[in-house]
C-alpha cells in the first residue's frame, strides 16, 4: 500500500522509502525548516552529499581520490603488461611466418628431388626384351576402349580424400577407376600414352594430350560439386589459418580441372599426366 508523506504529499511504495525521503530530502526538510546533518562531504574535493549512495558513486569518479589513483595505477601496469604480452605474440607469429615458409620451400625441393630421383630410376630401366615386347602387344590388345560413357560413369567415385591430395590424389582416382587397365605408357620421355577409342582402335596420344582433357571433362561437375560442399562445411572455421589454406587449394583444383576442360596443359596437367605414365609404364 502506497505511504503518504505528511509533510510535502508526496507517495512512496514503502514505509522505509517514505522515512529515508523524509530524512534526506532537501525540499521535504525545508519545508519543515530543518537542515540535513547527514551530509557526506569528499575529503579530496569538499563536495558534500545528503545521500550515502551518491557520495559512494562520487568517490569513484573523483580522479584525485587515493583509491582511484591507485587503481589507475594497476590499470596502467595492467596495460602495459598486455603490450609486452602482445608484442611477443606478435614477434611469435612473425617467426610461425618465417618457419612455415622455409617449411614449404624445402616440401617443394624435396617433391623436385623426388621427381628427378623417379626420372631417372625410370630411364635407368633397361630396354624391354623381345618376350617383354610381346606381353606389352599382349596388354595392349587386352585393354578395354576408354569412352565417353565410361569415363562419366566412374565419375561417381571420386572423393573430395583425393581432390585434397591434389595431384596425386587426382592420378590415384583415375588409376583405380576409368583407366585401370586401360592406358598404358609407351614412351615416358615423351610421356606418350597408348588407349583405345570406342571404335577399339590403339590411340598413341604425346603427353595424353587427348585422354587428359577427355578425363577432366568427365570429373568436372563432381569434381565441382565435391569442391563447393566442403567450402560450404569450411566456412564457419575459415578464421582457422589451416582451414583457409585449405579452401583456397580446393578452388585451385577446381581452376585446374576447368582449364583442363579446355586443353591447357598448365603445370597441373603435367604434373598429372607424369603420375599417370610413372605408374603406368611399359617400354
Amino acid at each position: 500500500m502506497s505511504k503518504i508523506c505528511q509533510f510535502c504529499k508526496n507517495t512512496f511504495n514503502s514505509k522505509s522509502i517514505l522515512n529515508k525521503h523524509q530524512k534526506t530530502a532537501k525540499y521535504c526538510l525545508s519545508l519543515r525548516n530543518i537542515e540535513n546533518t547527514n551530509k557526506f562531504m569528499c575529503e579530496v574535493c569538499d563536495k558534500t552529499f545528503s545521500l550515502q549512495d551518491s557520495f559512494k558513486k562520487h568517490i569513484f569518479t573523483c580522479h584525485s581520490h587515493p583509491g582511484i589513483i591507485k587503481l589507475k595505477n594497476l590499470n596502467t601496469k595492467y596495460l602495459n603488461d598486455i603490450n609486452i604480452l602482445e608484442n611477443s605474440l606478435s614477434q611469435c607469429k612473425n617467426e610461425n611466418i618465417i618457419l612455415s615458409s622455409q617449411l614449404k620451400n624445402k616440401e617443394v625441393h624435396i617433391k623436385e628431388l623426388e621427381k628427378q630421383i623417379q626420372e631417372i630410376a625410370l630411364k635407368a630401366v633397361s630396354r624391354p626384351t623381345t618376350t617383354n615386347k610381346t606381353q606389352i602387344n599382349t596388354y595392349i590388345q587386352n585393354m578395354e576402349p576408354v569412352t565417353t560413357e565410361h569415363l562419366i560413369d566412374n565419375a561417381q567415385h571420386l572423393t573430395i580424400e583425393h581432390i585434397k591430395k591434389g595431384v596425386e590424389g587426382y592420378a590415384e582416382y583415375a588409376l583405380e577407376y576409368p583407366l585401370k587397365n586401360r592406358v598404358l605408357c609407351s614412351d615416358y620421355a615423351r610421356r606418350k600414352v597408348k588407349f583405345k577409342d570406342k571404335d577399339g582402335n590403339v590411340i598413341t596420344d604425346p603427353e595424353m594430350t587427348t585422354l587428359a582433357k577427355k578425363f577432366f571433362k568427365s570429373i568436372h561437375e563432381k569434381n565441382k560439386e565435391l569442391i563447393c560442399k566442403s567450402a560450404n562445411e569450411l566456412k564457419e572455421r575459415l578464421g582457422d589459418e589451416n582451414v583457409m589454406d585449405t579452401v583456397v587449394k580446393l578452388f585451385d583444383y577446381k581452376e585446374a580441372v576447368n582449364r583442363g576442360c579446355d586443353g591447357e596443359k598448365t603445370d597441373f596437367h603435367h604434373d598429372f599426366v607424369r603420375q599417370v605414365c610413372s605408374q603406368t609404364l611399359k617400354e
